[in-house]
């Protein structure tokens, strides 16, 4: 079986404790041994190798080694979303953060319903952690990073983008690009992107596609579209 992964900032070689609720999962939960040896990330691209060494005042007490810089995959992929209401958010940073997608962004657009802003859901303690334990879990050594407070201006502004939308001609397969250095997926509120803004996005130079037939749920639509375009360019399956 694959070794844990588990975060620790900053990172550096010698003696280091994992977070009280870190401690808990490796020493309850998985009921590590002293001697057994964990990988270790700092959430931004530096890795090591940790060997539990004991217990401190309930906090596990690793060795760390074999620290150094590792590159993030390319092309880097984004997802904008327009949040719907209730707990969809939550599952899609979860599930995004999973799959390793780079950027959760949060848009506001005309149909929106769950207006966030900067500070609502960018500065949200709680979704960081979402994504934090996601990436761990997954053992991926990349935290994605997590934006609001942004206009459908803002987010065509960085492409090459792809617009996700209902009436869309085109797959995604054949809208995203043969090769970039990043990529960013646009998912629109649980109404939808209006006529107005797919012209919008088709002037400023986005893509705009289809999932298929089928209306999905704007967190399940993040989630598929992200999967597709890391796959298309081998960071999945």
């Amino acid at each position: 079986m694959a070794a844990p992964l588990f975060f620790v900032e900053p990172l550096v070689e010698g003696a280091v404790l994992l977070p009280p609720g870190d401690s808990r999962h490796a020493l309850r939960s998985l009921r590590l041994a002293r001697g057994e040896v964990v990988d270790i990330a700092d959430g931004r691209g530096r890795v090591g190798r940790g060997k539990l060494t004991g217990e401190r005042n309930g906090r596990a007490v690793l060795e760390v080694s074999e620290v150094r810089s590792v590159e993030r995959p390319r092309p880097s992929v984004a997802v904008a979303i327009a949040p719907a209401a209730g707990d969809g958010v939550r599952w899609a940073v979860q599930k995004l953060a999973e799959l390793g997608v780079d950027e959760v962004l949060f848009m506001t657009t005309e149909r929106s319903v769950r207006r966030w802003t900067a500070r609502e859901a960018g500065a949200s303690s709680k979704l960081r952690l979402v994504a934090r334990e996601a990436a761990m879990q997954s053992r991926r050594p990349f935290v994605p990073e997590l934006r609001a407070g942004l206009t459908l201006s803002d987010a065509l502004g960085d492409g090459p983008v792809v617009m996700l939308w209902e009436r869309g001609t085109d797959r995604l397969a054949d809208v995203l690009p043969e090769r970039a250095e990043r990529v960013r997926l646009l998912v629109g509120p649980e109404g939808g992107f209006s006529e107005a803004e797919a012209s919008a996005a088709r002037d400023a130079g986005a893509g705009v596609a289809s999932l298929g037939a089928g209306i999905l749920r704007t967190e399940t639509a993040a989630v598929v579209a992200a999967a597709l375009a890391l796959s298309r360019y081998g960071r999945l399956g």
